[in-house]
């Protein structure tokens, strides 16, 4: 996580400068210089809008120009959902809901991130999110989410497209009662085969088990216990 920049918040406007100039010459040796084209509104609104949303009747797509290079940076993906008016006799209205978000985090044009979300408009939660961590198309990690809480992270640790770690979180409470969102255990994939060989288990977030399939069942076997200070 720490090779992804934090977005800074979008350009809320640009500006465009334009400097003409010309040179000098008689009409014996020169051509009168070809007219500049005229930009299309909707070229126009492309370069200065660091905003842009197309709509239909299924939902719509929001295009946020972040760092000002006139090119997208965040996509925000979005589902039409109709809602009852506030009595009865109201008339129903549409509404937005946020389903899926894109970002560009290293502005080179492809998506680094992909957030996915349930719910109706103004209650939407983050059920899933994708990393691409070494920037090269392919996803590196991936979070589950319950109730705004991360409940399982994917990890391909060795970037060849296979998951090989599996970290699972419980929301559970601190010593001052507090709610506390802790890993309670990782399991691994330690030879690439697909198959998870190792597991640890936490207790307080501080692994206290590992388990080791020694015969290739696919279960734990031979179990270590370990303190905070290591293996026994």
């Amino acid at each position: 996580m720490s090779r992804l920049r934090l977005l800074t918040s979008p350009v809320l406007a640009l500006s465009c400068v334009a400097v003409l100039s010309a040179c000098g010459g008689s009409q014996a040796d020169t051509k009168a210089a070809a007219p500049a084209p005229v930009a299309t509104e909707a070229e126009s609104n492309a370069v200065t809008q660091p905003v842009q949303i197309e709509s239909d009747a299924n939902g719509a797509i929001e295009r946020i120009d972040v760092n000002g290079d006139h090119k997208p940076d965040v996509f925000k993906f979005y589902r039409n959902v109709e809602v009852a008016g506030a009595t009865p006799d109201a008339p129903k209205t549409t509404k937005r809901a946020l389903v899926r978000k894109e970002l560009d985090v290293n502005f080179d044009q492809r998506i680094d991130i992909v957030e996915f979300y349930e719910g109706e408009p103004g209650k939407e939660q983050k059920v899933k999110e994708e990393f691409d961590l070494d920037f090269d198309g392919r996803v590196d990690e991936t979070r589950h989410y319950k109730d705004g809480n991360v409940t399982l992270i994917e990890l391909d640790l060795g970037f060849d497209g296979k998951t090989d770690t599996w970290s699972y979180y419980q929301l559970t409470q601190n010593e001052e009662g507090k709610p506390v969102n802790r890993l309670v255990e990782r399991r691994r994939d330690t030879n690439g085969d697909g198959a998870v060989d190792v597991w640890e288990y936490y207790t307080k977030g501080v692994i206290v088990k590992i388990g080791t399939d020694s015969n290739g069942d696919g279960t734990p076997d031979v179990f270590q216990r370990v303190d905070q200070k290591g293996a026994k």
